[in-house]
């Protein structure tokens, strides 16, 4: 007993002191985006990728709408829902008066002596082939009605405001320097802010819910309307769903235990060592994944939850056992359960294969759970287990010998699944992982019919041995997508280079102004608004700037969030950039191929990996079969093996069957569901081959009670509402139901004389 206690507190300590080693704060994310991983892309896509997750992780995009013609009261409504947001504790920053950033100021500072290299795309354009059109441009606007506010001695032509401002067309109008921009018969503010951090407390809280809900009704009470959009509010949404859910799952599953557990053996010992022994194997699995990952989802833990429903098939086994009344055939069961742990755990580690964070730490989490549950059962369960011996005989109510009827229900499940097979479909959906609740989508789904565009989900990732040739290459991409805009089927879109042309361009805009400035035509400009030729050429003469070379550290020190937020930085392997992109119509099927230059696109991608990986996992079955026959064909040989082997076979094709007639798309996750299907089914094939005539009885017990813990465990998991999760509990509830009732065929056909001793039957 010492020495078992021993073994049992060192290996716990061990578990405990990985996890140890591995943890800090914030390891149980919450986060959506980061459930599907990062893609089967190059470390530059995933780093791009990364960084964009981390920004949409915390950003809030708000708008106050109201009727056209009320935009003066609709500016200070945004300054009161400005203060509101800022004094919430959910909100960490907020930024709505854009025309006075302070960024917006220094970098207007800094760039201004450099105006003579800084134009827009389209006064670039019109500076080359009929510079004559900017004098009347401007000749115009002056003698127009937005006369004001025009800068003759330094920007006469305003092409540096045209520069400075670019972006997509908007109509707006400022208030107390907060934009009120026009659509329709509409009008709306923009505030953007950045959420703090979700954290998961003891209860289930949703402040940022919650001061969606309250702005929204002190928005109504104003007359306007209040849409909110961004991540955080769907990973609260999903955070506080997951609490939900590990309460109800893991809560009725447990107490589907104890009351199956004091029915069954009438003491509270066996019920309490069961607990222990479930308790012991989330633990272990908590802080494998912990040891092994560094961080595990709430997701994934909401799905480690049904490891009660394995972990105490070991329990229930031992335990069943005991009831015999004699302690010295507790090594009588340790064969099976060894059997059962091995064949469990090849199939649950073989999820941790996949690239994707949530199966890989769905197999880690059971797999290493299973295995503390099997050795908290082995090495505690026979000191500390007491328990009055009972006889049983289930076994003899039952016409054991009946062979056949096992094998005609294998033979039609597996002649129903090859008759359904060519109806077989597949799905690879984003939306398996996370499905949002109606009310944000439909406020995101208005929010975007006010707004011009929002960016995609694709993007350009641009990279370069280093900045400079970084940016002329991503000069080369955005001629290309100008020429899409032209054609409409782009709105608009981000680089650096728009706003920081390469180096050689900006030495060509500076000639190119040089040359302008020096023309009779930018001489007669000045006459026409009645300078003398003297006062034109000392004019022309000071607008003659020198050309000077900034580096985009310099200018990224200043630059907008929108275009910091573009740049991702240089390492060892050269320096990397994205290109955002707005309103995109169609495919990007004539942008040519540029060197360094990558269209990414992560749900095609993400959809395309997870098709490679249920492709992976189906070739892994056949594998998996091959390698838990030979271990079983060991101990009980061929023959007896195949049999084993046919149960879990013959469950997984009429589980497939029913998937294909209901119409689902398989997916990753179903495939998922099957092996560990397998594995379930192994596990109960060979606790009834391994019982000996006089413990039939008993061994049917422990199955049967297992069998109605694993349906409750997985079987909850329907309850999910991630989709991904739902659809595997359904899959797993319909096989394991398959499972238990081929099990007790195998345990009625099993041959009476069979001896756990050996490969031969005793003839008497």
């Amino acid at each position: 007993m010492k020495r078992r206690l021993a073994i049992w507190f060192t290996l716990a300590a061990a578990f405990a002191l990985a996890a140890a080693l591995r943890y800090q704060p914030g390891w149980l994310q919450t986060d959506i985006l980061a459930l599907a991983g990062e893609g089967a892309g190059a470390p530059a896509v995933a780093a791009a990728q990364e960084k964009l997750n981390r920004k949409l992780q915390r950003s809030l995009l708000w708008m106050l709408v109201a009727p056209r013609g009320e935009a003066a009261a609709l500016a200070g409504a945004t300054e009161t829902l400005a203060q509101k947001l800022a004094a919430s504790a959910a909100i960490e920053s907020v930024e709505y008066r854009w025309a006075q950033s302070e960024r917006y100021q220094s970098e207007w500072t800094l760039l201004f002596p450099l105006r003579q290299q800084l134009l827009a795309p389209g006064d670039r354009a019109l500076l080359r082939e009929s510079p004559d059109q900017l004098v009347q441009r401007q000749l115009a606007a002056i003698y127009g009605p937005k006369s004001g506010g025009l800068d003759l001695q330094r920007d006469p032509f305003e092409l540096f405001r045209h520069y400075f401002t670019a972006g997509p067309a908007l109509s707006s109008e400022l208030h107390g320097d907060i934009p009120v921009q026009r659509s329709g018969e509409r009008q709306f503010t923009l505030i953007r802010a950045t959420a703090g951090a979700t954290e998961l407390r003891g209860r289930i809280e949703t402040p940022l819910l919650a001061l969606r809900e309250e702005m929204g009704l002190w928005a109504e009470a104003q007359g306007l309307e209040l849409l909110a959009v961004g991540a955080p509010l769907h990973t609260e949404y999903a955070a506080a769903g997951a609490q939900r859910e590990i309460r109800l799952i893991g809560g009725l599953s447990i107490a589907a235990i104890c009351l199956l557990s004091l029915l069954v053996f009438r003491s509270a010992r066996p019920l309490l060592l069961s607990i222990f022994a479930i308790g012991c194997g989330i633990a272990s699995g908590t802080a494998a994944v912990l040891a092994l990952l560094g961080q595990m989802h709430i997701l994934a833990f909401v799905f480690g939850t049904t490891v009660t429903g394995l972990a105490i098939d070991y329990a229930f086994h031992f335990i069943c056992n005991r009831l015999r009344g004699d302690p010295g055939r507790d090594g009588d069961i340790l064969p099976g359960l060894l059997l059962g742990l091995l064949s469990s755990c090849l199939a649950f580690f073989a999820l941790a294969l996949t690239p994707f964070p949530l199966l890989r730490q769905m197999g880690l989490f059971v797999g290493f759970g299973l295995i503390g549950a099997w050795l908290t059962v082995v090495l505690l369960f026979p000191a500390l287990l007491r328990l009055k011996p009972r006889p049983l005989v289930l076994a003899q109510h039952l016409a054991l010998g009946k062979e056949r009827w096992y094998g005609l229900c294998l033979s039609a499940l597996l002649l129903l699944a090859a008759l359904a097979l060519p109806r077989l479909e597949f799905a690879d959906d984003l939306e398996l992982f996370y499905r949002p609740p109606e009310f944000l989508a439909g406020e995101e789904a208005r929010l975007n019919r006010l707004l011009p565009s929002r960016a995609e989900s694709s993007y350009f990732l641009v990279r370069g041995k280093n900045w400079q040739q970084l940016l002329q290459r991503e000069w080369r991409l955005a001629e290309s997508l100008r020429e899409q805009q032209h054609a409409g089927e782009l709105q608009y879109f981000e680089a650096l280079s728009e706003k920081f042309p390469p180096p050689e361009v900006q030495r060509e805009n500076w000639a190119l102004m040089r040359s302008f400035y020096a023309s009779a035509t930018v001489e007669g400009f000045y006459t026409q608004l009645g300078y003398s030729e003297t006062e034109a050429e000392q004019l022309i003469a000071e607008l003659q700037r020198p050309f000077r070379a900034l580096t985009l550290e310099e200018w990224l020190a200043v630059a907008g969030n929108n275009y910091r937020d573009l740049w991702l930085g240089c390492n060892g392997d050269g320096c990397a950039s994205i290109v955002r992109l707005y309103g995109l119509d169609g495919a990007l099927e004539e942008v040519p191929a540029i060197e360094g230059v990558t269209l990414v696109d992560p749900p095609r991608e993400i959809a395309a990996v997870m098709s490679q990986q249920r492709d992976l996992l189906l070739q892994l079955l056949p594998l998996v079969l091959l390698i838990a026959f030979a271990v079983i064909a060991l101990r009980t040989g061929p023959r007896r093996a195949l049999a084993i082997i046919g149960l879990p076979l013959a469950a997984l094709a009429g589980t497939m069957t029913a998937l294909i007639l209901s119409g689902s798309g398989i997916s990753l996750f179903h495939v998922a569901a099957l092996l560990l299907i397998f594995g379930i089914g192994v596990d109960y094939a060979v606790f009834s081959h391994m019982s000996d005539g006089g413990e039939k009885s008993y061994t049917l017990l422990a199955i049967a009670m297992a069998g109605v813990t694993t349906l409750l465990g997985f079987g909850l998991l329907a309850l999910s509402g991630t989709p991904a999760i739902a659809d595997f509990g359904l899959t797993l509830a319909l096989g394991t139901s398959l499972t238990l009732l081929l099990a007790v065929l195998f345990f009625i056909g099993a041959e009476p004389g069979y001896s756990r001793s050996g490969n031969h039957m005793k003839t008497g």
